[in-house]
């Protein structure tokens, strides 16, 4: 319980930029889904190259393949693993010593989100995995963002950097909870609608 307080606090000492990172993510989700649904051409070609990149994706068909096998634990695990190394940590995190990178990469990454959602939701049911997947996954990325952003700020004015560190170490329980209840709602959602 102890260390659940302290990595509450953690996100609590960023939580003005993790509300800035959660309007980034949340403004450029509208903007890819209302340029789509506009038909903009920028919007077409974005939509369509990122689509035919996630064909060849490897951590998607591995966990694609584990879903039809009906080895739901295998696939929540590769979800979560690579959105925390990856879509997490690496991205919105390290990328902080730059100061707004991570904001960058929210943004593009939201953007993409909101381009492939238009046109792909095809039930109630697959609007609410969908939904649930994004705000728990985006609050994740919303915090680690923060948390890198954070860690540039003390570097660039020759701050605390081992505080910021400190911080990071101890918000990530918060960004792995939500990252591992997004991997598992999403998992189990894609689970039940292929039923």
């Amino acid at each position: 319980m102890r260390k659940l307080r302290h990595a509450v606090e953690a996100v609590y000492d960023v939580r003005w930029l993790a509300a800035v990172m959660l309007g980034v993510h949340l403004f450029f989700l509208l903007l890819g889904y209302t340029a789509a649904s506009l038909r903009l051409e920028w919007a077409i070609v974005m939509r369509e190259e990122f689509m035919n990149s996630l064909r060849g994706y490897v951590p998607l068909q591995s966990v694609a393949a584990h879903l039809r096998e009906g080895s739901l634990l295998e696939a929540v695990v590769i979800t979560f693993v690579h959105n925390l190394g990856w879509g997490a940590f690496l991205s919105t995190t390290l990328t902080g010593v730059l100061l707004f990178l991570p904001a960058l990469v929210s943004s593009f990454r939201a953007l993409y989100v909101g381009l492939v959602f238009y046109g792909n939701v095809s039930s109630p049911g697959h609007l609410l995995v969908i939904s649930g997947t994004v705000l728990l996954e985006f609050g994740a990325y919303s915090i680690s963002a923060a948390l890198g952003t954070a860690l540039g700020i003390e570097l660039v004015r020759r701050g605390d950097v081992r505080r910021a560190l400190h911080r990071i170490a101890r918000g990530y329980a918060v960004v792995a909870l939500l990252l591992l209840l997004g991997a598992a709602w999403e998992i189990a959602g894609i689970y039940f609608l292929m039923g």
